[in-house]
């Protein structure tokens, strides 16, 4: 045999060709060691014919190449038949996406473009229109949110169709079509609509719409039950005897003729046309009841035949070219195509959520869409609208407070495919860190050969796994063995299996929060521990799998890490696996301060912005100007007209307890911007405070200040304008602001020792008279039998103050007398009342203050 005669490969060709073919819905573990396997088989090959050296060394550093892309590639599966979900972690805090690539060719799919409600002006969420249009043989596979809307109405502010049905018209608003065979397009289309009987015509100015003038307008259900016109007009109302589609003709029968009346009712399927002056005269003299005419309504330039349509606002991709836009990140919707149209692209990313994602300018979006093949490519309503829903569940972080919000409309991917027999099983989780003797619960669902998911005969799963790694019960309980080794768990019903991979691992460290923790007698926190190995990777436990305890006698902690605060002093909650622990400082009953950040370590911040250049600003340690060595962290900014500007600096922190005041150290130069920042109570409420005022801002040049604030002066976002404070807290950012576009500039501010101040309130200090009526946060919060309510009066008044359930129902009257001016306690006993939420409220003359207290038993 003739050595060195070796096949000439294309071996970075290769690396693409396998994982775009053989690994799509294998998780990119499994990913890794199947291409192990195939290099090392290849690298064999070139052993056995011989291979020089210096292909062995690009041989290798392709490996190694090959290695880094398997690091970052995203997790996939397939949901669908030609329907591949992945999920993409891009340096782990920085971008959380959701794709899912479609076949488009596929027979069994097809899109639906759904409004809200099937009402023009509506809300609705995405998850609540893929449910209500999921029905056997049309299983909504995945939907998105669509186009931008007016979000006190619910209507899109783009043209949209759906199934064939054209709901509204706007001609400077592009949008993303399908035709009847699923050929995608994007662009911008005109209206133009006729109505033909016999040898007369005449155009129909719009759909939807107001009627003006001699004009013609076609109303359909969507606009409502009728069609809300005035009388002066006169309507016919038709019957289709084809589907409705734009830009075909469409036959239709004349049910009713009115004139002089309006409002016509429609019915569903049916139109109403509307006409008035020199329109109304052509329905009367030429349409008659049972006539058979036909309509024609046309988005041009497009499609023959167009079924689906929904709006966008902006091209992310153009024929391959990418939206140079970098500027503020959001979360983002979007969809594409690549360049032959056979493969369709939804786009989800997450944002406004330090530490898990911060959002995407349009230039990042459009270059990470063009990395998936994307040559046309537009962009969707985003911030708290971007939702993402595979299988009936929202798989992305929707960034509302309140979670998923409702929009105006979406876009659904239907597989038309029959539910059929069990065909695949698929465990969950699919990859596992895990320590000698924990135990990890699986489970298994089922699909069928096009990915609907079917039940499981109970019973008919037989869980196994290697011998090395443990055992898993029949009930899909793993144990873990007490080693350093990997393998898999499986699942099998008959010949049909999966498997989930197992590392076992060593625990390094247990990290506690809220980290410290301080509390009055009476309180309560749930601590929540995490456990790492050497390399980071989270360990799966349960908080009863840890230890715990309380150091100092401060308080009783349940097996899942519930602290009861006792008697006062310091101490630590410790919790304990294995000789490993840890633990974090404790404070029950006294004054104290704590340092929430001194920022010697700026690891955990990102930065974001609203009409900032992002690329001239970041967050530094400064060695040359602190107050708590051995740095500062100095803020760079730089900040942009055109609104307002905000550079958020953002980092949760959990503080625990009642905390009265915050204080930081701001070192100035007096460009006089607003420094504010933000926190979420425990309702995940948020709330702002200012560390100084928008005017003057920042006055103060090249020295350090001392700002402190009081939480009681926290006002709440324009997200959740009634909410009520309620304790404990989450700082989520510190922010530089700018309203006026004269003071846009650039700069720098430095940031040192951020502090909480807890300060006892159990008596009245009778040395300082209160300025103003305040109602304070009672303590504890949550209680249990009675709680603290304190109250300041600056003037002789008659005070009220009163219980309230959430309906609104009186309770219970505490306080109605008249106070002199100074500073009240009361204790609230409801020991008669069922745990729940009920409101404080205190009144006197015309000032109303109301604060959340929560009862638990």
């Amino acid at each position: 045999m003739t050595k060195n005669c070796i096949p000439q490969i294309n071996l970075y060709r290769l690396i693409t060709i396998t994982n775009e073919f053989i690994f799509e819905g294998i998780n990119k573990t499994n990913q890794f060691v199947i291409f192990t396997l195939t290099f090392f088989g290849i690298f064999l090959i070139m052993e056995f014919y011989g291979a020089n050296m210096k292909i062995r060394i690009l041989l290798f550093s392709i490996f190694l190449f090959a290695s880094s892309i398997f690091a970052g590639s995203p997790d996939s599966i397939i949901i669908g038949p030609g329907v591949i979900q992945y999920h993409h972690v891009i340096d782990s805090g920085l971008w959380n996406i959701n794709v899912i690539k479609i076949d488009i060719q596929n027979p069994w799919l097809k899109f639906r473009s759904v409004k809200a409600g099937d009402k023009l002006m509506a809300f609705e969420k995405t998850s609540s229109m893929a449910a209500r249009n999921n029905f056997e043989e049309h299983r909504v596979v995945a939907a998105i949110n669509g186009d931008f809307y007016n979000t006190s109405t619910g209507e899109q502010v783009g043209t949209q169709v759906a199934n064939g049905e054209l709901l509204k018209v706007t001609s400077d608003w592009l949008n993303a079509a399908f035709d009847i065979n699923k050929n995608p397009m994007i662009g911008l289309q005109n209206f133009s609509g006729s109505i033909i009987r016999g040898d007369s015509t005449k155009s129909i100015s719009g759909v939807n719409k107001i009627r003006s003038t001699d004009e013609l307008i076609i109303y359909n259900s969507f606009i409502g039950g009728s069609t809300s016109t005035n009388q002066f007009g006169t309507e016919v109302r038709i019957i289709p005897l084809d589907n409705w589609l734009v830009n075909d003709t469409i036959r239709c029968i004349v049910d009713t003729i009115i004139a002089g009346v309006g409002n016509m009712s429609i019915g569903k399927n049916k139109a109403v046309l509307s006409g008035n002056g020199l329109s109304g005269a052509f329905l009367v003299n030429n349409l008659f009841k049972d006539d058979t005419i036909k309509i024609v309504l046309k988005l041009i330039p497009a499609f023959t035949k167009l079924e689906q349509l929904i709006g966008g606002n902006t091209w992310l991709v153009q024929n391959g070219i990418v939206n140079q836009d970098n500027g503020d990140r959001h979360p983002r919707t979007a969809i594409g195509f690549n360049e032959d149209s056979s493969k369709f692209f939804l786009f989800v990313v997450d944002g406004r959520q330090p530490g898990l994602s911060v959002g995407m300018s349009y230039k990042e979006l459009g270059d990470y869409m063009k990395t998936w093949g994307v040559y046309q490519g537009l962009n969707l309503d985003g911030g708290g609208s971007s939702t993402m829903v595979v299988r009936g569940a929202i798989v992305n972080s929707p960034s509302d407070i309140g979670g998923e919000r409702s929009v105006a409309n979406s876009l659904l991917l239907i597989s038309t495919a029959p539910t059929g027999p069990l065909a695949h099983i698929r465990i969950k989780p699919k990859e596992i860190f895990a320590i000698g003797g924990s135990g990890v619960n699986l489970t298994a669902s089922g699909f069928d050969q096009h990915y609907n998911p079917v039940s499981i005969p109970s019973g008919s799963i037989v869980w196994s796994c290697d011998p090395a790694i443990g055992s898993v019960s029949q009930q899909g309980v793993f144990t873990a063995a007490f080693d350093t080794v990997s393998g898999y768990i499986y699942a099998a019903v008959g010949d049909i299996k999966d498997s989930s991979v197992v590392h076992l691992t060593k625990l390094s460290q247990i990290q506690l929060v809220p980290n410290p923790v301080i509390l009055q007698p009476g309180q309560s926190q749930q601590m929540s521990a995490t456990a790492y190995d050497n390399y980071n990777n989270i360990i799966l436990l349960q908080q009863t799998d840890f230890q715990w305890s309380v150091t100092g006698g401060l308080g009783s902690i349940t097996p899942g890490g519930y602290f009861t605060a006792i008697n006062t002093g310091n101490g630590e909650i410790i919790a304990e696996i294995d000789s490993i622990s840890g633990s974090v400082p404790l404070t029950v009953g006294t004054s104290a301060t704590i340092i929430l950040d001194d920022f010697s370590d700026l690891s955990g911040y990102t930065l974001t912005g609203t009409r900032v250049n992002l690329a001239q600003c970041s967050f530094v340690y400064d060695s040359t100007n602190f107050i708590s060595a051995p740095t500062s962290g100095k803020l760079y900014y730089s900040l942009t007209t055109g609104g307002t500007s905000a550079l958020y600096l953002n980092k949760e922190i959990q503080i625990s307890g009642t905390p009265e005041k915050l204080s930081i150290q701001i070192f100035g130069d007096g460009k006089k911007h607003w420094l504010r920042g933000e926190f979420k109570d425990v309702d995940n409420e948020i709330f702002l405070i200012n560390f100084t005022t928008a005017d003057p801002g920042i006055d103060w040049i090249n020295i350090w200040k001392y700002i402190e604030v009081d939480l009681s002066d926290a006002v709440p976002s324009w997200a959740n304008p009634s909410a009520i404070l309620n304790f404990p807290i989450k700082w989520t950012r510190t922010y530089l602001a700018e309203t006026n576009d004269t003071k846009k500039d650039d700069g720098a501010i430095s940031l040192e020792d951020f502090r909480a101040h807890f300060i006892i309130t159990g008596l009245k200090d009778e040395s300082v008279l209160p300025e103003e009526f305040k109602l304070f946060q009672n303590y504890p919060n949550p209680f249990n039998g009675s709680s603290v309510i304190k109250y300041s009066i600056p003037e002789l008044s008659r005070v009220r103050i009163k219980i309230f359930n959430p309906l609104g129902e009186e309770i219970e009257t505490l306080v109605n007398e008249e106070k002199s001016i100074g500073t009240y306690e009361l204790t609230w006993s409801a020991a008669n009342l069922p745990s729940g939420v009920y409101f404080y409220q205190l009144q006197t003359g015309s000032f109303v203050q109301v604060r959340k207290i929560i009862l638990l038993k």
